[in-house]
């Protein structure tokens, strides 16, 4: 398991904000009804980060198998988007 500088998860949503057990860690600014089914998927994509950041970390160190035609893209946007989370890359 690779060390994280995040607030570790599991993280958990409670109304419009998401927390770490006790901690609030981010919110929705300006819910509004009219995009309450927007806001509730930013939510859960939020509160799932630290779930997709780990298990993109856990399947990183296997090779591609080159039989797979699409593994390369895959894997190179498997290390952009951990990088991305992790602050060395593209935000």
């Amino acid at each position: 398991m690779m060390k994280h500088t995040h607030t570790p998860g599991p993280w958990d949503q409670s109304g419009g904000e998401i927390y770490a057990g006790e901690i609030p860690i981010a919110g929705i600014i300006g819910i509004t009804w009219d995009r309450m089914v927007e806001n509730q998927a930013n939510l859960n994509l939020i509160s799932a980060a630290p779930d997709l950041l780990e298990a993109l970390q856990m399947l990183l160190p296997q090779e591609p198998r080159e039989a797979d035609s699409y593994d390369h893209a895959m894997w190179e946007n498997a290390r952009a988007a951990i990088a991305k989370a992790t602050g060395k890359g593209v935000a």
